[in-house]
């Protein structure tokens, strides 16, 4: 979720005194209003990493001594979504001379190998790429990676009571059908239709059923469940 935010009553005083000053015709007023307006602070908000804070402020570095109403924000949120770990922003001027930026990083949900190296998936959709990060509790995403589709299975597992962190592999065919490996190893084969069904019922199981000897769940035929 990206916004941006303007303090609307704040830019109306500072248009109104910019107007009323602009009305003198004199050096030192001219020199007032040239500086008034300057952009002299940007400043970072929120827990992020020391390095993508410091790369951050590199990239806008060529704001400082801009006119703070002739900045446009368009250029502040191109550098910030070029910054995949960011999942929230807020851009806010606070005038008359600087510039607030509200970050939140994005959750991590899952991980593939990509040419030996871990390639992070975030909530907001984005990969990542991040050393040394805890792989604990994270799912490894092993085929075809679909971003999307790993998204919507991620939101049906949460409406149905599951969790991503319940299971340690989710397998990804070129048929746009998954296989899940539960936490205690038992395969679950899904459906590439029905999906909703078939994880309330895979809920259902897990929560009255012990599924500790089970080695396969397969609920790919409609209204049937073979297990192995």
């Amino acid at each position: 979720m990206m916004l941006q935010l303007i303090d609307k009553s704040k830019f109306y005083f500072y248009t109104a005194l910019f107007l009323i000053l602009l009305s003198a015709h004199n050096i030192n007023t001219n020199y007032f209003l040239d500086n008034l307006f300057k952009i002299n602070k940007i400043q970072i908000v929120g827990e992020i990493d020391k390095n993508i804070r410091l790369k951050i402020l590199s990239s806008l570095n060529k704001l400082y001594n801009s006119n703070i109403f002739f900045v446009d924000s368009s250029k502040i949120v191109n550098v910030l979504d070029k910054i995949h770990v960011i999942g929230e922003y807020k851009v806010k001027k606070e005038y008359p001379s600087s510039i607030k930026i509200e970050l939140k990083e994005t959750k991590i949900l899952a991980y593939y190998i990509d040419n030996n190296k871990k390639i992070f998936i975030g909530e907001n959709g984005k990969n990542i790429k991040k050393n040394n990060y805890p792989l604990n509790e994270l799912p490894m995403i092993v085929g075809e990676v679909d971003i999307k589709k790993f998204l919507i299975l991620k939101e049906l597992l949460i409406k149905n009571g599951l969790q991503l962190k319940d299971f340690n592999q989710l397998f990804f065919f070129k048929s746009k059908r998954w296989d899940l490996v539960y936490k205690n190893k038992t395969i679950i084969k899904l459906p590439i239709d029905n999906l909703k069904f078939s994880l309330k019922l895979l809920q259902e199981m897990i929560k009255n059923q012990d599924i500790e000897k089970i080695k396969v769940i397969d609920l790919r035929i409609k209204d049937k469940v073979f297990l192995t």
